[in-house]
C-alpha cells in the first residue's frame, strides 16, 4: 500500500518517495511466483461466506500490450464514481497510474487509486493476502484492511486480464464510515470488467518518443548495477508497464540501485548540474528511522533528468528520467554512484 499512497509526493522525501513507487510497482513479482504453483486453470478460491463460483470460461481479447497503453484515467466512468461524490483526477508523476479523489456526501472522502500492474497488489506485513474471486467470470484478487497512513478503512480489488501476466488493480483508502470503501471498489471494478469484456479500451495516446514505450530495466547494464555496494544486481525488479526499474533490494530500507521515468509540472529540485547536455539535479535524503510516510528507509542520492516533454495526456509536463542509489554508503559515495550511472542511462535513449 505504501507505494499507492506515496505517488504525487514530492518535496522532503522525494527520492525515497520515487524509489517507494519503484518498488511497489515492481512488488508483484513476488506474488506472482507463488501464483506460479496453481494451475492457470483452477477455479479460484471464494471469500469468506461466499457461495464459490463456477469456474470460469471467460477469456478477454483485450492483450498485455493494449493494456499497457491504455489510460487508467480512463478505465473507470466518471459516471459510475460520480454517485459516490464530487470526482477530481490527479493523474500522479508516473504514467500506468491515476488517483482519483472522491469528496463526499458531507465530509467524507476516498482516494481510488487505478495501477496497470502485472498481479495482485502486495500488502503489509500481517495483512491477510488477497482473495480471488469470480466476477462475471473474471478472476478479482479482493483485499481489505483498516488503519495505516490514511485512517479508516481500505478495499482493494486487483481484476486480472492475465493470471500473473497484466492486471488493472483498483485501491480505495481513507474510507472513515467503513461502509463505502469496498462498495466503491467492486462498482469500480464491475466497470473495469465491463470495459475490459468489450474489447475497447481507451488508448493513453503516448507520443512515439515519449518514455511511457520505453523499459526502464534496458538503461543499466548488470556490470553498471554491480558497482552499487551490498545489492544483487541479478536481482531485478520491473513493473508492468516498464516505468520503473530496481536492483537489490525490494524495499527502501535496503540497499538498491533504481531507474524511474516521471512525468512532472514543476522543476526539479536539487543542486543543478548538467547530464549529456540535459537540465538535471541531484538530491539526497538522508536515513529515517521511521519517516512519517514511508517507515524506515536507508539514505538514497538521485540524479533526475529531464528528458522532454509529456503528452498529450499529460500535455505541458516534463518527462523525467531518476537514477537513485539508497545504501549504508556516505552521501559522497552514493551520490558519486549515482552521477556516474545516470550519463549512461540517459546515452541510452533515444533523442526525444
Amino acid at each position: 500500500m505504501t507505494g499507492r499512497l506515496a505517488r504525487g509526493v514530492r518535496g522532503v522525501a522525494v527520492s525515497a518517495v520515487a524509489l517507494t513507487i519503484a518498488l511497489f510497482a515492481a512488488g508483484c513479482s513476488a506474488q506472482d511466483s507463488a501464483q506460479d504453483n496453481a494451475s492457470p486453470d483452477a477455479p479460484p478460491r471464494t471469500s469468506a461466506g461466499s457461495t464459490p463460483p463456477a469456474p470460469g470460461k471467460l477469456s478477454l481479447s483485450v492483450t498485455p500490450e493494449e493494456l499497457r497503453g491504455a489510460d487508467p484515467c480512463k478505465l473507470i466512468g466518471e459516471r459510475v464514481l460520480a454517485k459516490f461524490g464530487k470526482v477530481e483526477y490527479d493523474r500522479g508523476i508516473s504514467y500506468g497510474q491515476c488517483d482519483i479523489q472522491l469528496d463526499g456526501p458531507g465530509d467524507l472522502s476516498v482516494s481510488v487509486f487505478v495501477d496497470l500492474q502485472s498481479g495482485p497488489s502486495d500488502v503489509d506485513a500481517g495483512d491477510p493476502a488477497p482473495t480471488p474471486v469470480l466476477r462475471d467470470g473474471v478472476t478479482v484478487y479482493e483485499n481489505e484492511s483498516h488503519g495505516g497512513l490514511t485512517g479508516g478503512k481500505n478495499c482493494t480489488r486487483d481484476v486480472m486480464l492475465r493470471e500473473r501476466t497484466a492486471a488493472v488493480a483498483i485501491g480505495v483508502y481513507g474510507d472513515e464510515s467503513g461502509t463505502r470503501a469496498c462498495l466503491i471498489a467492486d462498482t469500480a471494478a464491475d466497470d473495469v470488467i465491463r470495459l475490459l469484456k468489450s474489447g475497447d479500451l481507451p488508448s493513453a495516446r503516448h507520443a512515439p518518443d515519449s518514455l511511457a514505450n520505453l523499459d526502464a530495466c534496458e538503461l543499466i547494464k548488470k556490470s553498471e548495477a554491480a558497482r552499487v555496494p551490498d545489492i544483487d544486481p541479478g536481482e531485478v525488479h520491473v513493473d508492468f508497464t516498464g516505468q520503473s526499474c530496481t536492483w537489490g533490494g525490494e524495499s527502501i530500507d535496503q540497499p538498491n540501485l533504481y531507474v524511474l521515468f516521471e512525468h512532472l509540472d514543476e522543476a526539479l529540485e536539487g543542486r543543478p548540474l548538467t547530464v549529456g547536455g540535459r537540465t538535471a539535479a541531484v538530491q539526497y535524503n538522508p536515513a529515517e528511522d521511521d519517516s512519517w510516510l514511508l517507515g524506515p528507509a536507508l539514505p538514497t542520492c538521485s540524479v533526475d533528468v529531464e528528458y522532454g516533454e509529456a503528452g498529450p495526456i499529460v500535455a505541458g509536463q516534463t518527462e523525467v528520467v531518476s537514477v537513485g542509489v539508497t545504501g549504508n554508503s556516505s552521501r559522497q559515495e552514493l551520490c558519486s554512484l549515482a552521477q556516474e550511472l545516470a550519463p549512461k542511462a540517459m546515452a541510452r535513449l533515444p533523442k526525444p
